[in-house]
């Protein structure tokens, strides 16, 4: 079989953690972009292309290596002698070609609002504050618990227990909003060590006993949870490798826009619709986010990628294999779901506009935008809306637990 121009990650990251198994798996392989043009007498190895700055000269990809070379009035030209490095990803591990570049001599805040950056500051500086929240929940399982981690029979992830996750932040829905059937007053057996019991209000970290629950902060603390060191390791796996690399291309506010908005949608899809005993947290919606750019951006640029159609075909196959594998137990599926879908309005609102486009093109171009940051909006307006106006959200689609579990063995008796 050819090898792809994009080369996939052989590895899935881990899905958010439920009540139950708290077993793992993740977002499907991912494609790394390659840079594809090189020094070839002024002209494109692939596509026969002239370079714009005549034969026999070097020059920086796009952002996107699949771009074709840029126009010689979008950049100067090239000064000899200056050495500026791109980077190649090959079949293994990243390594800095040199070579003659042009110099990028947009304000450094333009470079850093639209990309390309050289340091993914976002995607470094998350992957650390997961590790410390990693740590300091080991520290606080220790402190409720008297044991660093859970017994891993109970939690594979070789992590906290179930009820030190929900204290710290995990994704649960009887700390987000008052729900049927659950008082604040309701005894939780084995809460924190095996002979304790203990109120909801303590599970959750409410100041008082009689505090209405109202958590909304359980949206977005999740994605920088993880249930354990193995949760953590898969799930960097895909957070430094494409997240870095999308990072570079797309800029830091663009990336962190993508990555925050189909994490946290994803917990919203979540509480809506999956079951209220069941206990989420981990990136990976966030994750199946940057998934749902990569078809995007895919569509956007099909002429300038070798095989646009076995690209997508990659993506969609281990797209639908990781989702169907949603449905196992112990897997929050919605909130894949729902980063998933975040991602494709995201990749319609954000994706860089083609090199030198038309007028038609910028028009077309920018009613997608419009048209997207509307959706983007009313998802998240219709999505919140509902879980907060609904008596009890696991009613709002009760048939839509199917997406989630599969109807064998008991697996959906939970919802």
């Amino acid at each position: 079989m050819p090898r792809s121009s994009y080369q996939p990650v052989h590895s899935f990251t881990s899905a958010d953690i439920p009540l139950s198994t708290q077993g793992n798996h993740g977002p499907p392989p991912i494609p790394d972009h390659q840079d594809r043009f090189q020094r070839s007498g002024g002209k494109n190895d692939r596509q026969g292309m002239e370079h714009p700055n005549g034969p026999g000269s070097y020059y920086e990809p796009n952002a996107y290596p699949h771009y074709p070379p840029p126009s010689p009035h979008g950049y100067p030209p090239p000064q000899q002698g200056v050495q500026q490095p791109y980077y190649n990803y090959g079949p293994s591990t990243p390594q800095v070609v040199y070579a003659s570049a042009p110099e990028d001599k947009r304000p450094p805040w333009k470079r850093a609002l639209l990309g390309p950056v050289r340091i993914p500051i976002f995607s470094y500086t998350s992957a650390l504050v997961m590790l410390v929240m990693l740590i300091y929940e080991f520290v606080r399982n220790h402190q409720l618990t008297g044991n660093v981690i859970q017994n891993p029979s109970q939690n594979i992830m070789i992590g906290p227990s179930f009820s030190v996750l929900v204290n710290i932040g995990a994704k649960f829905l009887p700390c987000i909003r008052p729900i049927p059937e659950v008082s604040d007053g309701e005894l939780y057996q084995q809460c924190f060590k095996d002979t304790d019991t203990c109120t909801l209000a303590t599970m959750c970290g409410f100041p008082t006993q009689d505090t209405i629950p109202n958590q909304a902060f359980r949206f977005v603390s999740p994605v920088f949870m993880h249930a354990g060191v193995v949760h953590y390791i898969i799930n960097m796996l895909t957070h430094l490798r494409l997240g870095v690399d999308l990072e570079r291309a797309l800029g830091v506010p663009r990336y962190v826009f993508l990555y925050m908005c189909s994490g946290i949608f994803g917990f919203v899809l979540s509480a809506s619709l999956a079951s209220k005993s069941m206990a989420s947290m981990g990136c990976s919606g966030a994750l199946f986010g940057l998934i749902g750019y990569m078809f995007v951006d895919v569509l956007v640029n099909w002429k300038y990628i070798d095989h646009p159609v076995r690209e997508l075909m990659v993506l969609l196959i281990s797209t639908v294999v990781s989702l169907v594998l949603g449905l196992l137990p112990g897997l929050d599926n919605f909130a894949h779901i729902g980063g998933f879908v975040t991602g494709l309005v995201m990749g319609m609102l954000i994706a860089p506009m083609r090199p030198n486009p038309t007028r038609n093109v910028k028009i077309i171009t920018w009613a997608c935008r419009i048209i997207a940051l509307v959706i983007l909006v009313v998802m998240f307006a219709v999505g919140i809306s509902q879980f907060y106006a609904s008596p009890d959200p696991s009613q709002i689609c009760p048939n839509c637990k199917y997406l989630s579990c599969l109807p064998v063995n008991g697996w959906c008796d939970s919802y």
